[in-house]
């Protein structure tokens, strides 16, 4: 099921999308509730969407829970390790929380900071958890995972090229975070480790790649990160970007305003944010 959390003029509240592109409602209010629930999946298998209320020409919010903890990934494809190591050396895959605040919708805009921003692209496949997980094996590690989205993981490439330390206020500016379009449970992705995976700006292909490329899979990810931390329902864990970031082109091509940024992944979706100048 493809699910998205939606805004009318009167209300917001939780649905699916049908064949059609129409949203049916669901009995939750939001991701929150949903993933309260003791079997989710369980849960939605119950409801007959299409016999269900729908909404038409909504607004498309994030699709999480509240103030999720939404950690990315690096270096986990080796085109892009490759590609980054003109600055530093990845050896493994390296995690980066985000502020919940950076988090947008598919139907929101990229701000810009500052006209000096170096502002770049990251398509990436995102997991998102389904019930409280600590020191995962590989063999539980997948029993884990409520479904899957999108996201650009947008970065400010001046701030660490200044400081390569730097990276909160590289990847965690307002705005700089799109999470969409909607989640597809993990029912639906047969082979989360064999989807094509594409960025293009202004329709022009930038990244152009398949999840099968990753270094470290998504069960070993998990045990990883939960090693050392716990991840709880609605959390999101991003599993890194392919070759073709603007950073790393000859010359590089970052985003401006008037550009739209277009990510996707096969059987999820594409999402398209267009970018604005936030200091006009």
């Amino acid at each position: 099921m493809k699910l998205v959390a939606y805004q009318t003029e009167h209300t917001e509240g939780l649905g699916a999308v049908l064949p059609d592109g129409r949203i049916a409602v669901l009995p939750w209010p939001d991701f929150d509730a949903l993933l309260r629930e003791t079997d989710p999946t369980g849960a939605l298998d119950a409801i007959d969407i299409h016999n269900a209320p729908v909404v038409e020409n909504a607004r498309r919010l994030p699709p999480t829970v509240r103030r999720p903890h939404v950690i990315g990934t690096g270096g986990n494809y080796p085109d892009h390790a490759k590609e980054a190591s003109v600055e530093i050396d990845i050896v493994e895959p390296v995690f980066v929380p985000f502020l919940w605040g950076a988090i947008i919708g598919p139907d929101d805009d990229i701000r810009i900071p500052t006209p000096d921003t170096l502002t770049d692209y990251e398509v990436e496949l995102a997991i998102v958890i389904g019930r409280k997980a600590s020191r995962l094996t590989r063999e539980n590690a997948m029993e884990h995972v409520f479904g899957y989205t999108i996201v650009n993981d947008v970065s400010a490439r001046n701030v660490t090229k200044r400081e390569r330390m730097q990276m909160m206020l590289s990847k965690s500016p307002d705005t700089f975070l799109p999470i969409g379009p909607h989640v597809v449970t993990a029912d639906e992705i047969a082979d989360p480790g064999a989807l094509k995976i594409r960025s293009y700006v202004n329709g022009v292909a930038r990244q152009n790649s398949s999840t099968a490329n990753m270094s470290t899979g998504i069960a070993d990810l998990l045990v990883t990160v939960t090693e050392s931390v716990t991840l709880h329902p609605g959390d999101i864990l991003t599993t890194g970007t392919p070759g073709g970031v603007g950073y790393f082109r000859t010359p590089p091509e970052f985003v401006h305003p008037g550009d739209t940024v277009s990510v996707e992944v096969e059987s999820i979706g594409r999402m398209d944010n267009r970018v604005t100048a936030g200091w006009a």
